[in-house]
């Protein structure tokens, strides 16, 4: 077989198999969490900012809870998040914040503006344990401050409480 000919289908080969690779991580759409479920979408936490917008449209779906992480409504997440009193504000707050605690490495940090309530948070999950995570944060209401940290536990998959 001639020289150019061998070329040409080892050329052929790797565009195929690239064209193949590079469509399956395109596509790729299993995060495994920390809590070890599989979810179809990091909603963009893994690229530092959790898509807010898009949070609210799913919940307003109903189907949220299906696709991401959350915290559980406590007295402790109340604290955190005062303005959450519109059910679309907490679905925000409560859905970004779980999924960063399922799904960011420790010491990356995570940012949202809450487009129901305009609270903006950064949030950068820190130590592991068998089913805790410790946290760090900010929220940002009204152009003021508020430091926040605390430790946050999985007792089932994809739903987490802040301890007190």
């Amino acid at each position: 077989m001639p020289i150019a000919k061998v070329r040409l289908n080892i050329v052929v080969c790797l565009l195929t198999l690239v064209t193949a690779l590079s469509f399956d991580v395109a596509n790729a759409k299993n995060f495994i969490g920390y809590t070890g479920k599989g979810w179809n979408s990091d909603f963009g936490v893994l690229r530092g900012q959790c898509d807010a917008k898009l949070v609210q449209s799913e919940a307003l779906k109903g189907t949220l809870t299906d696709q991401m992480a959350y915290v559980e409504s406590t007295d402790a997440f109340k604290i955190i998040f005062p303005e959450t009193q519109l059910v679309d504000a907490f679905a925000v707050d409560s859905h970004c914040f779980g999924h960063t605690m399922e799904l960011v490495p420790s010491g990356q940090a995570v940012r949202w503006l809450n487009p129901v309530n305009g609270v903006g948070v950064y949030l950068s999950p820190g130590a592991k344990s068998d089913t805790c995570r410790t946290y760090l944060g900010v929220t940002i209401v009204n152009g003021e401050k508020t430091k926040f940290r605390g430790e946050v536990c999985s007792p089932s998959k994809g739903a987490w409480q802040i301890q007190q």
